[in-house]
């Protein structure tokens, strides 16, 4: 049997200072400054009493007087509110709206991706003005130009002429981004499924070892609560019973203990534990490989620094390293350094761990001391074995997918392509439209040309779901949840 290892100690909420100072390009670095708050000067195993969990709110679900400290230890590290608020820290929160109310948030640039459009959006702008202060200063020809009141020169009137033709483009360049943009919104939506998959089988998962898992010992004990109640009611109704053997069968009944919750399962209460414990870092391994924080340019000890308290209490230092450092040195021991060899996927180390788990949950043998009467049968055992492994192989499958939108955008020659067309329709129209009607062109250019530039912008920010912008997906609060989920599960359960 797999006992439990000794939770750390050392990774003190403080931590979260060293990590905090360092350059982060994203917002969401900030949010770490409320972690302090949460839990100030304490430690993992140690909260203060107003942010400690109440056993009486956590446990109130229990039957029977249940008090297994593994399970309420367990439980409390599921939950622990310091690495809930860091979790929570780790996402930028999304804009807020209203799909009902049109104009609510119409005009904002918050969420716009503005910052990957402004360089070519300057460069049409002063690209127009250049064009504008040539005809002003070119020789005037013969040609009147009713549309500004003026006369034009040759080259002016040249490019008036195209303005027709280039103007004709913006149907075909539209359609083209529109594909754009619905391919990228699809990828999103795909990944927004693979996370709920992720969700929805992690719920089950928890579900089904449990409840499979402890129902033996429910049977064992309402077995026992049976054979007592039937040797009393005997015992009543049978008054003409032989005095010696009335005498044996009492001696029976009083020696025969109800195994009670907490008492006598210890070590099948460690075990479920364990794989909840497991469980409940998936998620966490998940978020930590696709959404890497070198990104936002910290050095390796504050991204280990990170990862390490957003795990935080669930496994202990060794177990944590193994899903935290996936790169090994010369000698093979494992580092956190991404010059180094990369030799594991850290989700991967926490899958392996539950099918090594699902197998000791459904061979367990729970009443060695009485020829295994109340151990499920070797069928039984198999297709339980079976349904853990199928629920375990599709968080796997929606792991899979994820990782085949992270690391496969869509080819360089579609994008590039498509944006050379853009900007060369772009450049194109808003120097004959400067030409056919002067500068009172440039306001309504400039916005045309911010639409049609968003539209790109917003399918890049679609095509990438799980970076650390307002418009990707929470996957700290997708962490947070599942955890919630997996201690609900193990509470509700009758022990």
């Amino acid at each position: 049997m797999r006992k439990v290892k000794e939770q750390p100690s050392s990774w003190s909420i403080n931590d979260v200072s060293t990590w905090r100072s360092m350059p982060a390009k994203s917002a969401s670095v900030a949010r770490f400054e409320n972690i302090d708050e949460v839990s100030k000067g304490s430690d993992y195993s140690e909260q203060s009493k107003d942010e400690q969990l109440s056993p009486t709110q956590l446990y109130s679900s229990l039957q029977d007087g249940h008090s297994s400290d593994t399970l309420k230890k367990t439980l409390q590290d599921i939950l622990n509110p310091a690495r809930i608020a860091a979790l929570e820290a780790c996402d930028v929160q999304p804009v807020p709206y209203d799909s009902y109310s049109f104009s609510s948030y119409i005009f904002t640039l918050k969420g716009r991706n503005l910052s990957m459009i402004i360089s070519p959006l300057l460069a049409l702008l002063l690209w127009g003005l250049g064009w504008q202060l040539l005809f002003m200063f070119l020789p005037k020809g013969d040609s009147y130009n009713e549309v500004i009141g003026t006369y034009e020169s040759d080259l002016q009137r040249t490019l008036s002429s195209v303005n027709d033709l280039i103007s004709t483009l913006v149907t075909p360049v539209s359609f083209l981004l529109v594909f754009r943009l619905g391919r990228a919104a699809i990828r999103f939506w795909d990944a927004r499924q693979a996370t709920g998959l992720m969700i929805e089988k992690c719920r089950s998962n928890i579900a089904t070892a449990t409840v499979g898992f402890i129902s033996p010992i429910r049977q064992k004990r309402r077995y026992c609560r049976r054979q007592k109640q039937r040797s009393d009611n005997t015992e009543t109704n049978d008054g003409q019973r032989d005095e010696k053997k009335g005498d044996t069968d009492k001696e029976k009944i009083q020696s025969a203990k109800i195994p009670q919750p907490g008492e006598d399962f210890d070590v099948e209460i460690e075990l479920l534990c364990e794989y909840a414990r497991w469980l409940t870092s998936f998620p966490v391994a998940v978020k930590h490989f696709l959404r890497p924080e070198e990104r936002l340019g910290w050095d390796d000890t504050a991204y280990y620094k990170k990862q390490r308290f957003e795990i935080g209490p669930l496994l202990c230092d060794e177990d944590a390293n193994h899903i935290m450092l996936s790169y090994e040195d010369e000698r093979g021991q494992p580092v956190f350094d991404r010059n180094a060899k990369r030799v594991r996927d850290p989700p991967l180390v926490v899958l392996n761990r539950l099918h090594e788990l699902s197998y000791d949950i459904a061979h367990h043998d729970y009443d060695e001391d009485n020829k295994g009467s109340f151990n499920p049968t070797p069928q039984q055992r198999a297709a339980f074995f079976q349904q853990l492994n199928n629920q375990i192989n599709i968080l796997c499958a929606s792991f899979g997918i994820m990782e085949r939108i992270k690391n496969t955008p869509l080819p360089f020659v579609y994008v590039i392509h498509l944006r050379s067309i853009l900007l060369l329709y772009l450049f194109l129209w808003n120097m004959t439209s400067i030409a056919s009607i002067g500068w009172i062109a440039l306001p309504a250019l400039f916005a045309f040309n911010l639409s049609m530039l968003g539209i790109e912008a917003a399918s890049v920010e679609c095509e990438r779901p799980f970076d650390w912008n307002s418009n990707h997906l929470t996957m700290g609060k997708f962490c947070i949840l599942i955890a919630r989920n997996i201690a609900q599960a193990m509470k509700e359960v009758r022990y």
